[in-house]
């Protein structure tokens, strides 16, 4: 039997397939206007989520440039976590200057011709910024990069990883790629690693259930909302060195890098501060002492600001 794209119900004809145990049929992502309706129980405005993705010349946003910028900007709920009324979109191109390398025309079907004398429309970009109470990306610390650079408002919003900060693991996807989360949570496929359809489907996951009944949305926002830390392990022992490294997660910093101006071990990420100050005076120290901290919230989180660097005790105990 050959089935056309004019052959009435296939949607039965999937349905049946899968009955039989044997298939799996995948649905094309299809985006919509309102993904929950409102009740009217609120008479307050929503704030507004900017679900945000770029396509690239290459990885490094000192050199690179954007050549691709889409965005989706909808109503949610912090309460509940639910997302509402999608209000814009925005998809365009922009000329980086410089033929568009071989590997990302590969990767993103985006050619010199399709770019050429192309500008993003800088004024609906920023209305949209200044509308935002939150900008969330799957790849943040790759997209506030690029983004920070192009459109400097970026950096005095507050930023959300939808890639880090979802329960993807204890969720079992087995991975945290979008086009995998697209399948394995919504049952769709689609045209990666063009801007705008990447935010669109982000979305769409972000309105999925995660944990404990509530939505994906839900666990981002929560992530986002606490203060992490990086913890300088400033004078530690130099036979602790293996163990910083490959037991706790620290990394090394010379203190040449601007981002990065102390000579010490580092770890970024940290959540459970009290628990983290412990174990260095446990485990590698052995002595009270001083460590720098730095706090940030989701305006500093993925870059190399920080709100707060403070000097904090570690206590052995």
């Amino acid at each position: 039997m050959t089935i056309s794209p004019s052959t009435p119900d296939l949607e039965h004809l999937a349905q049946q397939l899968e009955a039989t145990g044997n298939y799996m049929v995948l649905r094309r992502f299809e985006s919509c206007d309102c993904y929950s309706p409102l009740d009217g129980s609120d008479p307050k405005p929503l704030p507004l989520a900017m679900v945000v993705d770029t396509e690239t010349t290459g990885l490094d946003s000192t050199t690179g440039k954007i050549i691709d910028l889409g965005y989706v900007l909808a109503e949610f709920n912090p309460k509940t976590g639910l997302v509402h009324r999608i209000l814009e979109r925005y998809s365009g191109f922009e000329d980086p200057g410089f033929p568009i390398p071989p590997e990302i025309t590969e990767l993103t079907g985006i050619h010199d011709e399709d770019v050429a004398g192309q500008r993003l429309d800088d004024a609906k970009v920023e209305a949209a910024i200044a509308r935002a109470a939150i900008v969330i990306a799957h790849n943040a610390p790759f997209d506030r990069s690029f983004l920070e650079r192009r459109f400097p408002s970026f950096q005095s919003k507050w930023w959300a990883c939808s890639q880090r900060e979802a329960p993807w693991s204890e969720l079992n996807t087995g991975s945290a790629k979008l086009e995998w989360l697209a399948y394995k949570l919504g049952g769709v496929f689609y045209g990666a690693h063009r801007a705008l359809i990447d935010a669109e489907v982000l979305l769409f996951l972000l309105t999925k259930e995660g944990l404990n009944e509530r939505t994906i949305l839900s666990h981002i926002l929560e992530s986002s909302g606490r203060r992490t830390y990086c913890v300088w392990a400033e004078g530690a022992p130099f036979e602790m060195k293996d163990i910083l490294k490959k037991d706790k997660g620290y990394a090394w910093s010379d203190g040449s890098a601007p981002e990065k101006p102390i000579k010490a071990w580092y770890r970024t990420g940290v959540v459970d501060l009290e628990a983290e100050l412990s174990m260095l005076g446990r485990d590698i120290y052995g002595r009270p002492t001083l460590v720098t901290v730095d706090v940030l919230t989701g305006r500093e989180r993925y870059t190399s600001r920080y709100q707060a660097r403070e000097k904090m005790k570690v206590i052995t105990t």
